[in-house]
């Protein structure tokens, strides 16, 4: 993956990653004079929606790793502890 598709990725990724947030701003409240959110307060995240955000995150980052594994030599069945 050459630099411009890594850069292009890591876009796609920030941008998903600020959707999730944001999706987090409109549905929860902060504790206050926080910038944690307070999910004690929660009512209802509807969980389908939260599924779908985290899951164009979740893509965004799959779709970045390679590359990153490649450009470092990492092997992720024996550097990394958790399963992808």
């Amino acid at each position: 993956m050459d630099r411009d598709k890594i850069i292009e990725n890591l876009n796609a990724l920030l941008k998903q990653r600020a959707e999730f947030y944001a999706f987090f701003d409109a549905h929860l409240q902060k504790l206050e004079n926080t910038d944690i959110f307070d999910f004690k307060a929660a009512k209802d995240l509807r969980a389908e929606e939260v599924y779908r955000q985290f899951y164009h995150f979740d893509y965004a980052m799959r779709k970045l790793l390679p590359a990153i594994f490649k450009a470092y030599e990492i092997n992720p069945s024996k550097d990394l502890s958790n399963a992808l």
